[in-house]
């Protein structure tokens, strides 16, 4: 039995869950050790393909990796599109397609004001009050860290190595060159911790995470980019229009950047922040550079992931996660200079 603990707790719409593998069903092992055959298994269903390009569940071209849209599927051309459009689970693989250098390590924060939190009836309630915060002056990663830089840490013995070296859709992720410039991933809170230490950083707060996905007041965007709905040309998310159902190179989606020129603080991977989360914090939170309740039982992530939908993309969105999870969908930013 293989079995990946993907743990999660919060309010807003999330993409963590717990994925097991079984080999053999309970009939069979039931059947076995009463000492009977087990019972036939039932007949394989019609072909589904919702979106009628003739792939799909128990279809004879095979299956779909996006069946909500005709477009996409096994055998098709890929296009520049920020999404796989082959089932390949690459994105924009097409030589035709351009791919984006890495060449600025970390952005500014520049100290003041930003409005956190969202309006009632526009977010979770752990969202609540808005409330104005100053934060001081530091720097943040631009992209979420790699498996490139994060094999540097292992290498220098001060990092753990990701608790799964594949990902959702790949089994060799962590150690393969052709993933170098993707997100880390498997990770739990110590061992992003531990990184951004060996990175002469540290993890974000809440609030300067915020601020840097926002942008000074009186922004109250509702996402990195403003208030345009997302899609795949914005960031590397799920739902109905799946982009490609795993991680995707960071920095790709240069119109989904924030405020401050950060990549990817929507979508791709959930990142983890330092503080411990309560659900009412933001009734008491000081005004001034809060660091958030001063112990707990869980910690927040934020940004949501490739699987999330609008609502967990949201610069507003908390959730609410233990420490020892470790995931396909968590990764870390790191922060600079001012802070905790």
């Amino acid at each position: 039995m293989r079995i990946h603990v993907l743990l999660g707790l919060g309010v807003c719409l999330s993409c963590l869950g717990s994925v097991v593998w079984f080999h053999g069903s309970t009939l069979e092992r039931r059947a076995h050790a009463a000492g009977r055959a087990a019972p036939t298994p039932p007949p394989l269903t019609a072909c589904e393909d919702r979106d009628g390009d003739g792939y799909g569940r128990g279809c004879g071209l095979g299956p779909d990796c996006n069946d909500d849209d005709a477009a996409i599927h096994p055998g098709q051309p890929e296009v520049c599109n920020f999404r796989d459009d082959d089932c390949n689970a690459l994105v924009d693989d097409s030589p035709l397609c351009r791919t984006p250098t890495l060449s600025q390590g970390t952005v500014p924060v520049a100290a003041g004001e930003f409005i956190m939190g969202s309006a009632p009836g526009t977010g979770a309630a752990d969202e609540y009050p808005r409330h104005r915060v100053w934060v001081s002056g530091f720097s943040l990663d631009t992209f979420e860290v790699t498996n490139r830089r994060y094999r540097a840490c292992v290498a220098a013995g001060k990092c753990v190595r990701p608790r799964l070296v594949s990902s959702h859709l790949r089994n060799d992720y962590f150690e393969n060159d052709a993933f170098a410039d993707y997100p880390v991933i498997f990770v739990d809170h110590a061992q992003a911790k531990a990184y951004c230490e060996f990175a002469g950083g540290r993890l974000p707060t809440e609030s300067e995470w915020e601020k840097a996905a926002r942008g000074k007041s009186p922004s109250i965007a509702e996402f990195p980019w403003g208030d345009r709905e997302p899609d795949c040309s914005l960031a590397n998310m799920g739902g109905k229009h799946s982009c490609v159902d795993d991680t995707d190179r960071v920095g790709r989606r240069d119109a989904g950047k924030s405020a401050v020129g950060a990549f990817d603080m929507a979508g791709n991977v959930w990142e983890w922040v330092a503080d411990w989360y309560d659900a009412t914090y933001y009734a008491k939170s000081p005004p001034r550079d809060p660091l958030g309740p001063g112990a707990g039982n869980l910690h927040v992530i934020r940004g949501g992931c490739w699987q999330s939908g609008a609502s967990s993309l949201r610069v507003s969105c908390r959730k609410a996660t233990l420490a020892s999870t470790f995931a396909y969908n968590i990764g870390v930013r790191c922060a600079y200079g001012k802070g905790s």
